[in-house]
């Protein structure tokens, strides 16, 4: 008997459109479904209205931080629930620790 298997839903959060661009083709390649955030406002409405499997988050975006999305996700959802990678291009360990913290599934 087979499964119907749907392919997995990721949705790319970043302010930056070359680096969604990048992703978002790079992932369409494997075969995901990619949904395309630039804001934390959008993440939060995305969440809600699509059925995603799994949020890539940059961590620096303007006006509410990828950490602070992570916060408010991680009320509504478990990391079980709905697992979430932060993406940075800092190295900065407070940053990472913080969002550690938060409970991400990988940094």
């Amino acid at each position: 008997m087979m499964m119907n298997v749907r392919p997995s839903r990721l949705l790319i959060v970043d302010d930056n459109e070359m680096n969604r661009d990048m992703l978002a083709r790079r992932l369409a390649r494997k075969g995901y479904v990619i949904g395309l955030a630039e804001n934390a406002q959008d993440l939060l409405q995305r969440v809600k209205q699509d059925a995603v499997d799994l949020v890539l988050l940059d961590i620096e975006m303007p006006e509410v931080s990828g950490l602070d999305a992570l916060k408010t996700l991680r009320e509504l959802y478990s990391p079980a629930e709905l697992p979430i990678i932060m993406v940075t291009a800092k190295t900065q360990s407070d940053d990472i620790v913080k969002a550690l913290d938060l409970g991400p599934t990988i940094i």
